[in-house]
């Protein structure tokens, strides 16, 4: 029993340390001015996960609709498209643009592309990740206006300290990879994304009411976030412990921050990639 428990714990250790693409930049409006009217193409799919692409195509609509935007109903845009062979991003010529836009009513369009699907259970320790990136162009003059990427991770387990431990803990974590916990997933995704695109009344927050810290684990046990919360303060982090209880469990979560400004938040981010080998989550909070 206590080589199996020593096994675990070094498959468990593996896993919490792998790099974790959770976060990145987007690019932003070039002239400033967002689409008052926006329609959402069918998405691309790398996965291996045949519905996707429509799950994520339907989430980011379904977000867009609370934003003040004016929406291209998903069944008027693949009528329009029954006849279109290709509807890959580099398919989208400024004249296909212009045509779309034209029979849509609109003067923009979302492409995107879901990127990434894991699921990884290791009996004590298990994790989701989705990912996906979107574009939106212009069907006035077929330009770029913005892009965007984001990875949903959900995450649970942790390191049990006593083999009466393990029972608990993997039926925890096996819950995480649930189907309804690919809803949640594609839910946090979509939300998130929809929520970053600036509205046509400026709507989207402004930078100062924002700010940042990076989470660098979770942890079921209270010490192991104490430790590795001392671990990184005398690394020179301003590293902390929360606590705080979701679906009914504890969690420990050791964060860096935060900051005011997001280029810090995300330069200390790559401080810790080169000297953690992993990518802590960036996490924008309401000042």
């Amino acid at each position: 029993m206590a080589v199996m428990v020593l096994i675990l714990l070094v498959l468990a250790t593996g896993c919490v340390s792998r790099p974790q693409v959770v976060y990145q930049e987007m690019s932003a409006f070039h002239d400033g001015k967002a689409p008052r009217s926006i329609a959402v193409l069918p998405f691309a799919n790398q996965t291996d996960m045949p519905e996707l692409g429509r799950m994520v195509r339907e989430g980011l609509y379904g977000h867009l609709s609370h934003r003040p935007f004016q929406d291209v109903e998903l069944s008027q845009v693949d009528r329009v498209l029954e006849d279109e062979k290709d509807l890959s991003a580099g398919a989208l010529t400024p004249e296909r643009l212009r045509r779309l836009g034209a029979r849509l009513g609109c003067d923009a369009v979302v492409s995107g592309t879901v990127t990434e699907f894991e699921r990884l259970y290791m009996g004590i320790y298990s994790h989701m990740s989705v990912g996906a990136t979107i574009m939106i162009y212009s069907t006035q003059d077929g330009r770029r206006l913005w892009s965007d990427h984001y990875v949903a991770l959900l995450q649970d387990g942790s390191l049990p300290l006593t083999p009466l431990g393990i029972p608990l803990s993997s039926a925890r974590t096996g819950w995480n990879l649930r189907d309804s916990q690919i809803v949640r997933a594609v839910d946090e995704l979509t939300r998130f994304l929809a929520d970053r695109i600036p509205g046509p009344d400026g709507s989207s927050p402004p930078a100062a009411s924002w700010c940042y810290e990076l989470q660098v684990g979770a942890y079921l046990d209270h010490q192991l976030a104490l430790e590795q919360r001392d671990t990184l303060s005398a690394q020179g982090f301003p590293a902390a412990v929360h606590t705080e209880m979701r679906q009914q469990t504890v969690w420990h979560k050791v964060t860096i921050g935060p900051y005011n400004d997001e280029n810090k938040a995300l330069a200390v981010r790559r401080q810790l990639e080169d000297q953690l080998g992993v990518r802590p989550f960036l996490r924008r909070l309401p000042l």
